[in-house]
């Protein structure tokens, strides 16, 4: 017998003698998530909703999810497919939550709270509210969204198409000698921002902002020499070139990528969570890097 079952509580729990039933028409926060054992930072509230004796829905920050679950046994649960919305873009916890719901295989339910858990995930939910009506979700609400993901190709990366007819035309400049740190950030079906920066060791910051992006055109901008020494110098104490090629989470649809270049190593970032924690670590001070520039050319 073909088990979906869906990544939301809504059920049994051997060590309680409340019924099924009685979980249906409830609402659930998260209020702890681990993953191999770390426990990850709660950044804003995901809800998960029983709408029936076989639907749930799952509310992220920006997105919704709709599926259906089923119990085998006394407290196994397995995971099937979930639609979801694919407006950008959901945070990082939110990200995890979905992608440890399908690794989850056992529950455990009480009075006011369930957790959901496997060998490597745990995710523990608190009771919040009732449903007023239980109500079946309709199939309209469960079909998944088909739009391909925006992913770094020729027609979203050449401005032109995208560019700003307004916007500031590359001047001629120096190109900066010896190597780069290039970050790239991929366009999305929401409002993510793509553009390019290439940091140089002297604290040259070369960018090009493109598809959404709110600055766009070619730009240069000089940062602190010591603070890209510094970033250069941890780039190259972490050993770059071991890293693996790709970072993700197939299972999560709609995702900004990041791409990050170094001494011709190019590493492709789509769920950071994956990626190792030098990795992870590296990329944040990066971006901070990347926000001071995009600050500066603002006030421009």
């Amino acid at each position: 017998m073909k088990t979906i079952v869906l990544s939301i509580l809504v059920l049994t729990l051997v060590s309680c003698d409340a019924s099924t039933k009685e979980f249906v028409g409830s609402s659930w926060k998260v209020t702890e998530l681990k993953v191999n054992g770390t426990t990850v930072s709660v950044t804003n509230a995901v809800i998960l909703t029983v709408t029936s004796e076989s639907d749930f829905t799952l509310k992220l920050d920006a997105n919704s999810c709709f599926g259906t679950y089923t119990i085998t046994g006394e407290s196994n649960i397995q995971l099937g497919e979930m639609a979801c919305t694919e407006m950008c873009c959901d945070s990082e916890f939110s990200s995890a939550v979905v992608s440890a719901l399908r690794k989850v295989s056992n529950i455990k339910q009480y009075k006011k709270s369930v957790q959901l858990f496997s060998d490597d995930v745990q995710i523990t939910f608190e009771k919040i509210k009732p449903l007023e009506k239980p109500s079946n979700m309709t199939s309209e609400r469960k079909q998944a969204y088909t739009k391909s993901e925006k992913i770094p190709t020729e027609e979203t990366t050449n401005v032109g198409k995208f560019e700003n007819p307004n916007a500031t035309k590359t001047t001629d400049a120096v190109q900066p000698e010896g190597d780069y740190i290039e970050l790239y950030k991929s366009p999305c079906k929401g409002t993510c921002e793509e553009f390019t920066m290439k940091f140089y060791e002297d604290g040259t910051v070369q960018y090009v902002g493109k598809y959404n992006a709110k600055v766009q055109g070619t730009h240069t901008v000089q940062l602190a020499q010591n603070k890209s020494q510094s970033i250069f110098k941890e780039f190259e104490q972490s050993n770059f070139q071991d890293f693996k090629e790709l970072y993700d989470e197939p299972m999560i649809m709609d995702l900004q990528n990041t791409y990050v270049t170094y001494k011709g190593k190019k590493v492709h970032i789509r769920y950071k969570v994956n990626a190792p924690k030098k990795l992870q670590t590296l990329l944040e001070k990066l971006e901070a890097q990347a926000d001071e520039v995009l600050e500066t050319l603002k006030k421009q």
